[in-house]
């Protein structure tokens, strides 16, 4: 079966003003983000990780993400819209400090099956990951891929192997340059590692559950 590692982009303008950004084509890496770029790219090469392709949503800062490893692999680099930044509707564009006193917004933070006003809910984003997972496992079953896409995209991944929520009930918290290596066994499918050290850029240990 393929072997799939999800990567969530690097540190962007928007991360660092907190301010959503789900409209094209999105705001671009800061340097730090670069440079988090750079150890992806790493991460994969110190493990020896042969890749066959990769998927990236069409956003900048993915695009941006995916660049050194495109480089450094000469791997293919194909655009898919299923791995866009979830639909954040009427909160697209503005500091998340505006809706600090917003119910619903308390809400999303608690559960993002609560969906802002006319955007996506986590099961929306989670459906989608389903199509590329079936995708990729149906037109390239043999294949080591990495997908390059946004914070609730990685979450939903770990929803789809139960291991999403914390003991609290709240969804696994996935910093910029997190890796999520998905694997299908029996039918099911489940979490061979996750790491969240690269946002750090203080090393590349491996973080395994």
């Amino acid at each position: 079966m393929a072997e799939i590692y999800l990567v969530r982009h690097g540190e962007t303008v928007a991360n660092v003003a907190h301010r959503f950004d789900s409209t094209l084509p999105g705001a671009p890496l800061t340097e730090r983000g670069q440079r988090q770029a750079q150890l992806v790219a790493q991460w994969f090469s110190e493990r020896d990780i042969f890749l066959d392709f990769l998927l990236s949503s069409p956003f900048r800062r993915t695009r941006q993400t995916a660049a050194p490893l495109h480089a450094a692999t000469a791997r293919p680099v194909l655009l898919c819209d299923l791995l866009r930044e979830v639909d954040l509707g009427s909160w697209d564009g503005h500091p998340s400090e505006e809706f600090r006193n917003d119910q619903t917004f308390l809400r999303w933070l608690r559960d993002p099956e609560v969906a802002p006003p006319g955007g996506e809910r986590l099961s929306d984003v989670t459906a989608r990951l389903g199509l590329v997972l079936e995708a990729v496992e149906r037109l390239a079953p043999a294949a080591t891929c990495a997908l390059f896409s946004h914070e609730l995209m990685l979450c939903a991944s770990l929803v789809l192997c139960g291991q999403g929520r914390d003991a609290t009930g709240h969804l696994v918290h996935l910093p910029n340059a997190s890796v999520v290596h998905l694997h299908r066994r029996n039918g099911l499918l489940e979490m061979r590692c996750l790491d969240r050290s690269i946002s750090s850029i203080e090393g590349l240990g491996r973080a395994a559950i």
